[in-house]
């Protein structure tokens, strides 16, 4: 099967791994003790630690045999964030995200309603997915792994996705912790909301997904012509970008922003993909670029091109899309004022 993995494999030590990673993270920001006592850990993931799961499951079947061996004995799921908090000294507001693929996005519209509330000053953002078998052959049993094991986004000849692992991490600081110079990114908000059409799939005529769209529009007071670029949610799976698309032309009319998509470089990392894709955006906007997509056509009956060449990064507002099983779905809006308002 596909998948796309991280080029640093996951030691044996997973949970070590994981903080010193975080540890390292803080240290880069210059978070001192006193800052991590004010620092929420928010986890958004499809599968936390189940990989863990899985390969003490096998050990038990090679030292106690299949009938002995207990399937898929529980280690931590949920435990994570209270684990990492403790051993990083951080708030006591941890709490961990599962809401499929919308995971870690939704975790950074909580981050910022807790600064917001005063709750905290500071909120690390994980979103996490290690490789699984448990995801991966899901995935497959509902048939939408790419045959051509190639992700071609809202193109005609799109013909499903393919998984990817991923760590990704955005730290929110209230605006008072952090220096004038360092302001150039600021997280608007955005909107959560539920489609009940099908426990997979979004309705493909696109209105759920626009009002939630609409609502994150609303609520950052901005209009839809404001919006500088979009990073779709893009899986190149046949109803999901259809669903996708019908809400971008519901939103946006014939006057659609300039759209990028992540998955064909990472692969769908689920859970981790909210947090991830807005990170790997930030990290495009600083060098002043917005991605070119692999295997981009523009060819699709869809009416959703996506950028094939490298472009210069617009300043403005960009809309983050992400959807999941269950008919959740999310957006997200982050402002870049651009590396010259912030002299």
């Amino acid at each position: 099967m596909p998948y796309f993995r991280t080029a640093q494999r996951t030691p044996t030590n997973f949970y070590q791994w994981l903080i010193e990673e975080l540890d390292q993270l803080l240290r880069d920001a210059k978070l001192d003790a006193d800052a991590r006592r004010q620092t929420a850990l928010l986890i958004g993931s499809s599968s936390f630690d189940v990989h863990v799961s899985e390969q003490q499951y096998r050990t038990e079947i090679a030292n106690l045999g299949s009938e002995q061996a207990v399937a898929m004995p529980i280690v931590g799921y949920g435990k994570l964030a209270e684990r990492c908090g403790d051993e990083l000294g951080l708030s006591p507001h941890r709490h961990t995200y599962s809401t499929a693929c919308t995971s870690s996005a939704n975790a950074m519209i909580y981050g910022k309603q807790l600064i917001e509330q005063s709750l905290v000053k500071h909120v690390l953002v994980l979103g996490l997915e290690p490789e699984n078998n448990t995801s991966a052959l899901g995935f497959y049993g509902l048939g939408l792994i790419s045959p051509s094991e190639q992700m071609h986004p809202f193109d005609n000849d799109r013909d499903g996705l393919v998984l990817g692992e991923g760590l990704g991490a955005v730290l929110l600081s209230d605006k008072s912790q952090t220096p004038e110079h360092e302001q150039r990114f600021r997280l608007m908000g955005g909107a959560i909301g539920t489609d009940n059409h099908s426990l997979t799939a979004a309705h493909v005529d696109g209105a759920e997904i626009a009002r939630v769209i609409e609502q994150a529009l609303a609520q950052a007071n901005i209009k839809a012509q404001d919006i500088a670029a979009i990073k779709v949610h893009g899986t190149a799976s046949l109803k999901n970008d259809e669903a996708e698309a019908a809400a971008l032309h519901r939103v946006f009319g014939p006057a659609l922003p300039t759209a990028f998509a992540f998955k064909p470089y990472i692969g769908h990392t689920l859970g981790a993909c909210g947090a991830l894709e807005v990170a790997l955006t930030l990290g495009c906007l600083q060098v002043g670029k917005l991605p070119c997509t692999p295997n981009a056509k523009g060819d699709g009956d869809l009416g959703i091109t996506i950028t094939n060449k490298p472009l210069p990064s617009p300043t403005g507002y960009y809309l983050f899309n992400c959807f999941a099983f269950g008919g959740n779905n999310n957006a997200l809006l982050v402002h870049d004022q651009g590396a010259e308002a912030r002299h």
